[in-house]
């Protein structure tokens, strides 16, 4: 008997914790709806300041990268390293796109423009790991993710789509 009442306390206090405020009753807010406001005030306060300081900054870099095109340039027809070279377009690879076909066998994908790598990779590799797949693809036939970036995760997003479809 002793066990059934412990299993009817576990339950009863289990229901207790589960009880929620009946929705007839309004919950009274923790924070008056002035305090909100007060604290609302410098919030939106902050948010203009820095939408300006944004602004601020992109015409700074706006700037920037107007003055020092002249510079790169005249760097190079000299033949001197400029010490200003990189930002975005440093490590840039080139771009790559991939045919990708369903095919009863699996998936045959090939580097748009160079027939040599077309190559049909098996759906039980694909059911695996896409990613692997891809991954493995792109090594062999792109090169190695630290030289060309992520376009093994390009492919294995079009190999998803083609075997969802």
């Amino acid at each position: 008997m002793a066990k059934k009442k412990s299993k009817k306390r576990g339950k009863a206090t289990a229901q207790k914790k589960a009880k929620t405020p009946k929705a007839g009753k309004p919950v009274e807010p923790k924070v008056s709806k002035a305090e909100l406001d007060a604290l609302r005030k410098p919030a939106e306060e902050a948010k203009v300041k820095l939408d300006k300081a944004r602004a601020l900054v992109g015409e700074a870099k706006d700037a920037y990268r107007t003055v020092l095109a002249p510079y790169r340039e005249a760097c190079r027809k000299a033949g001197i390293e400029c010490e200003y070279e990189g930002g975005r377009s440093a490590n840039v690879s080139e771009k790559v796109s991939f045919l990708v076909e369903k095919t009863d066998k699996g998936v045959r994908v090939m580097v748009k423009g160079q027939p040599k790598t077309e190559e049909v990779i098996p759906l039980a590799v694909l059911k695996e790991s896409i990613n692997k797949a891809a991954y493995g693809y792109t090594d062999k036939h792109v090169g190695p993710k630290e030289e060309v970036g992520n376009k093994g995760g390009s492919l294995s997003n079009r190999l998803r789509a083609v075997l969802s479809a």
